[in-house]
């Protein structure tokens, strides 16, 4: 009797034993099966994305049109352009089109901007003409648009950097590219130690939208330009009214999370990406802040207080959230800049906030991305992929794409899966004088992980498998040359899974890289960097 008892437990125990082994297997191919889905939706989303700038592209001079509607593709973006062509360079690099067809359609682009396109000392308008390549009037703007001129500089020299072959065509463009780039006249919007945002011809000084760019904005692409310039660049001392202009250093803390510089809670999520879009956040550090922890904070501040803090009729959670400068309601005046955290928030989500910001965030990115292709498609998506913007409050959705707000997210989900153009910048010696007189330089890192940011709920760094890699991937630091190995402690047992065995490393920075193995989603643990005797730990949860 006794001896069928203990059988008996002996046999529940091994039923429960095997039950959970058999949970654990099915929770674990049911999270393969849904990283897979990421994975399509992620390239589905990229590649329709850069279809706007490949197709659309004007007939006659190959630039970008600012907005989808059919009426007004003649009406060409120059900053969207200039992001259009980093987007078709993601074209090439991708396989999506040959780079023969990209260097045609760059040539194509040079010449009319060349030859065609008004000018004025070399910067052009914000909106010209498709084919004739006249001004068109924006916003009572009449004249020269630093800002849009700077985005589409930033692209050429971009596009310069990657058609690096010595070939005639290759050759060529490169040859154009410098010409366009070296017309461009800074110092005609030079003033008191600062850069107008537009110079009217026919409007008094400080009239309409002539703007001095002070502050943390976007403009810090056009003082980067300003200063890298070859021939007509500004002085070292105008670079004080962008660092000294409000709203640039902060100090302040969001919910847990300090922006050392920029706007309350941040604004806009475009401040995180435009100046970004070619240069390397994680290589640059100044007497303010350490640019790729600002993005990081300014990302989790957007998506904390859409999760947690904004207003409940905006019905807003941790998938539906994003704030930028977007296309709203008509009730609401069409169209909001500043669109952020607090009194600027009009309840409308633009799908390009969270998705260019997948370098920073990607497992709040890939929340926002699974639910804007799985709940919102129907509403949401269409021939290149997301449209600008929609508002769950008002049951609203876009009926437009934004060259603008596409180009963030083509581009920006590139540098997250590859980091082309963040290379590529390293290979534009104008951009690494300019950041020299910026103060701008590498990070002196501690050893560990300096590059990772806590998100507050979890009390842990989220990591999200890399769609390309299929891995978990994580940068750590070593001032000196180290034998290293990692391992994965867990919260709730003495448990250790080695993650790498002892390797050596040179003094630097460099990506641990390592599989899903058996670990479920949200399993929190402890990872530890191993040297020599010395430990460092990071807290983690891997999803």
């Amino acid at each position: 009797m006794k001896t069928k008892t203990i059988l008996s437990v002996f046999g529940c125990g091994l039923l429960f034993i095997l039950m959970g082994y058999t949970y654990s297997v099915t929770r674990l191919e049911k999270e393969e099966d849904r990283f897979q889905k990421d994975r399509k939706i992620f390239e589905e989303t990229h590649r329709a994305s850069f279809d706007y700038f490949w197709e659309l592209g004007h007939p006659v001079s190959g630039l970008t049109p600012r907005r989808s509607l059919k009426n007004k593709k003649y009406e060409i973006g120059i900053g969207a352009s200039g992001f259009g062509i980093q987007a078709i360079i993601v074209g090439a690099h991708r396989g999506w089109v040959t780079r023969e067809q990209v260097l045609n359609r760059m040539l194509k682009m040079t010449d009319f901007l060349e030859n065609k396109a008004v000018r004025f000392h070399g910067v052009y308008p914000h909106l010209i003409h498709g084919k004739t390549g006249e001004l068109i009037h924006f916003g009572g703007q009449d004249g020269a648009d630093v800002q849009e001129t700077s985005n589409l500089m930033m692209g050429l020299l971009m596009a310069r950097a990657y058609f690096d072959q010595d070939t005639p065509k290759e050759n060529q463009l490169r040859e154009e590219i410098t010409k366009l780039w070296e017309a461009v006249d800074y110092t005609m919007h030079e003033h008191q130690n600062a850069l107008w945002w537009n110079h009217s011809y026919q409007q008094k000084e400080n009239k309409g939208l002539k703007l001095l760019m002070k502050g943390y904005t976007e403009s810090m692409t056009s003082y980067v330009l300003a200063l890298g310039h070859p021939s007509k660049g500004i002085k070292k001392s105008s670079y004080r009214g962008y660092v000294e202009g409000k709203n640039f250093v902060n100090g302040k803390e969001y919910y847990g999370y300090t922006l050392d510089v920029g706007k309350p809670k941040g604004g806009p999520l475009y401040l995180a990406q435009t100046p970004f879009l070619a240069l390397d956040p994680r290589d640059m550090e100044d007497q303010y802040t350490y640019y790729w922890k600002r993005s990081i904070n300014h990302s989790l501040i957007n998506w904390t207080y859409c999760s947690k803090f904004a207003p409940k009729e905006f019905q807003y959670n941790k998938e539906d959230w994003g704030l930028t400068a977007s296309q709203t309601p008509s009730e609401d005046g069409g169209y909001n800049n500043m669109a952020g955290p607090g009194p600027k928030d009009k309840g409308v989500i633009a799908p390009s906030a969270a998705l260019g910001v997948f370098p920073y965030v990607p497992y709040q990115s890939m929340l926002a991305l699974r639910n804007f292709y799985e709940n919102h498609k129907e509403g949401l998506w269409g021939e290149y992929g997301f449209k600008d913007a929609y508002s769950k409050k008002r049951d609203w959705y876009s009926d437009r794409y934004l060259g603008l707000d596409q180009g963030r997210t083509v581009i920006m989900m590139e540098n997250y899966r590859s980091g082309l153009f963040w290379e590529l910048s390293k290979k534009v010696p104008e951009l690494q004088v300019a950041l020299g007189k910026m103060g701008i330089k590498s990070p002196k890192h501690k050893n560990g992980f300096p590059l990772a940011v806590i998100e507050k709920s979890s009390k842990s760094v989220q990591l999200y498998r890399h769609p390309d890699l299929e891995k978990y991937h994580l940068d750590f630091y070593t001032d000196k040359d180290a034998t290293i190995s990692f391992y994965l402690k867990s919260t709730k047992a003495e448990k250790k899974l080695e993650i790498q065995s002892e390797q050596k490393f040179e003094a630097g920075l460099h990506q641990l890289q390592f599989e899903k193995d058996n670990i479920l989603a949200g399993t929190k643990g402890i990872l530890v960097m191993k040297m020599g005797k010395k430990e460092i730990e990071l807290p983690v949860q891997l999803f």
